[in-house]
């Protein structure tokens, strides 16, 4: 990995990750990079590797949601880089009609479009405002501007 010092490492808008320019499309090196994937400072990130910053620059989130599915009754999101973890309590965060959640820092993580319309099927609307309830958990759609 010591070679990571020469790569320009990007995640698109769509999550997906590229190395010099070149799509990477091995799951377990993706797999590898973003979980180690850090936050250093406003929309700056890195790869902590054996006491190296290799930056990491990001076009929108870093974490990018393909999908959501209903597992043991909880909702379980899966990443683009293969990770599964349960839909984080909070707001659902609208940007530009662009849904996010924070997974691990907040707004860090964007919804494909068939992952939020899924969650839609769960929508309701209350005091002028819409949530997301699944099960006792409620998730509040919030628009940014």
């Amino acid at each position: 990995m010591d070679n990571l010092r020469a790569l320009e490492l990007f995640i698109d808008k769509d999550g997906l990750w590229y190395a010099d320019g070149v799509l990477m499309i091995k799951k377990e090196i993706i797999k590898l990079f973003a979980f180690g994937l850090k936050k250093d400072g406003y929309d700056k990130y890195h790869i902590d590797w054996q006491d190296q910053l290799y930056p990491v620059r990001v076009e929108d989130a870093p974490f990018f949601v393909q999908s959501i599915t209903e597992q043991s009754g909880r909702l379980m999101i899966q990443l683009y880089d293969g990770r599964k973890f349960p839909l984080p309590l909070g707001n659902i965060i609208m940007k530009n009609n662009i849904p996010y959640i924070s997974l691990f820092w907040q707004h860090d993580t964007k919804l494909s479009r068939p992952s939020y319309c899924e969650l839609c099927k769960n929508a309701i609307e209350r005091d002028g405002y819409y949530f997301i309830k699944y099960g006792d958990n409620e998730w509040r759609v919030e628009e940014i501007v």
